[in-house]
């Protein structure tokens, strides 16, 4: 018995490698140099806390308008499940219809990876605004005229940009004092 537990101490320690191991001829288990490792440079100081720079009213309405085309412009992979599927055969369209000389197709808005990028920011901006505001924005990023917007919320053109103004002057109050709006 002493001598199977001196031969598995000796395996162990690391003569002999264990079972299902092989030894590599270059593996010769000896130290012959002791490694050292380049000198690290010396740590640099972190930079101070640069003060946030302030966003132009310009810059908020055109990075959440921005924002909106390009969630209109991304796609949505949920949109499948909610489509109803029939086994009527489609309706055949009317020759006017079928053939409208009026529908001419519209560029699409293709977002930039920056676009993309910055959308979520932009759209925080304007996450505590309320539902009217919100849909006078949206309204907007379809290039909607004011007068249009106005009929839509029973107001003046003068009264729907006037609010128009005033959900950007919010976002930007947002952007700039962000501390304010936390709480």
């Amino acid at each position: 018995m002493a001598k199977i537990r001196k031969k598995r101490e000796n395996k162990i320690k690391g003569g002999l490698p264990g079972p299902g191991k092989k030894v590599l001829p270059e593996d010769d288990r000896q130290v012959t140099a002791k490694h050292r490792l380049a000198p690290q440079p010396p740590r640099r100081p972190a930079p101070p806390i640069a003060t946030v720079s302030r966003v132009s009213r310009t810059n908020v309405q055109e990075r959440v308008i921005r924002a909106m085309k390009t969630l209109r412009a991304l796609p949505d992979r949920e949109k499948r499940f909610f489509i109803v599927k029939s086994s009527s055969p489609d309706y055949v369209r009317e020759y006017m219809d079928a053939y409208d000389q009026d529908n001419d197709i519209v560029p699409r808005f293709n977002p930039t990876p920056a676009d993309v990028s910055d959308c979520l920011t932009a759209l925080s901006w304007i996450r505590h605004l309320d539902k009217r505001a919100w849909q006078i924005l949206w309204w907007r990023s379809f290039d909607v005229s004011f007068g249009l917007i106005a009929k839509y919320i029973g107001r003046s053109d003068e009264t729907a940009r006037k609010r128009f103004e005033e959900a950007i002057t919010d976002a930007w109050i947002a952007v700039n004092n962000p501390k304010k709006m936390a709480s």
